[in-house]
């Protein structure tokens, strides 16, 4: 077969295929539908938290600004599951996603396919420094350090009654170190004055990215104390995407004086 006549056949497939490649800001390629205008917006979380032994994400989709059910999606060689409203992934252990880089696939065949490149970071680990005892009368600041995790971006910590962890409440903050101060507004109630005592789980968190807030109060211990800026913006795919690293949490007793 002629050269020619090759490159008039690869034309008829595409044509047939009906397929527009494009290239995003990471280097994958994703693919639009027949012409068509559509955006898909992608929101979401990837947490290996090593107090549940577990590793999970969720993640929400939309499509023209309308929530998308049907689409497929996958982390490396796991595949999420759409339920109450989100796609959603957990798998044991905590450790399925090792520090490295990983394709987070998005495919609304036949319209669409695109490749989010995600990283995760290291492990490390969480100690109370302040108070030592970890007894705190009074409910005075608490000092938190840990161990620097290789390959992440920055931090968050966070404190929050044992009975309420992973319920989408309690305090959090960015640190850019590896220590943090707990005020001591985290163990009052929210009134300011009464002293809310008992046992409180502290934690800190290792980011990459761009971890969504929203999808974080419902797998992270104490959900992230705000978002940062979007980091996807792939043509017809933008949103923010992150992972997470959940150190083994401390705790302290907050008591009368």
């Amino acid at each position: 077969m002629s050269i020619i006549r090759l490159y008039l056949v690869g034309l008829a497939l595409l044509a047939g295929l009906g397929l527009t490649a494009t290239i995003g800001c990471d280097g994958s390629s994703g693919t639009g539908g027949n012409g068509s205008d559509m955006d898909y917006r992608l929101t979401g979380i990837l947490v290996e938290d090593w107090n549940r032994f577990a590793t999970r994400a969720e993640v929400n989709l939309t499509r023209n600004d309308t929530l998308l059910d049907s689409a497929l999606l996958w982390i490396g060689d796991q595949t999420l599951t759409f339920e109450s409203g989100e796609y959603r992934l957990s798998v044991e252990p905590s450790g399925t996603y090792p520090r490295g880089s990983y394709e987070l696939v998005v495919a609304d065949l036949p319209n669409f396919r695109d490749t989010v490149m995600i990283s995760t970071a290291d492990t490390f680990t969480l100690a109370v420094s302040e108070p030592p005892t970890r007894e705190n009368p009074g409910g005075d600041p608490v000092l938190l350090d840990w161990t620097e995790s290789a390959g992440t971006y920055a931090y968050a910590f966070a404190a929050v009654p044992r009975h309420l962890a992973y319920t989408g409440v309690g305090y959090s903050a960015w640190a850019g170190i590896s220590e943090g101060w707990i005020p001591r507004s985290a163990f009052h109630w929210s009134d300011g004055i009464a002293l809310d005592t008992g046992w409180y789980y502290v934690f800190a968190y290792g980011y990459v990215g761009s971890p969504d807030s929203a999808a974080s109060a419902h797998v992270l211990p104490v959900p992230l104390p705000g978002n940062l800026t979007p980091n996807i913006d792939q043509g017809e795919l933008t949103g923010r995407f992150g992972t997470v690293v959940v150190a083994g949490r401390d705790s302290v007793w907050v008591r009368l004086q």
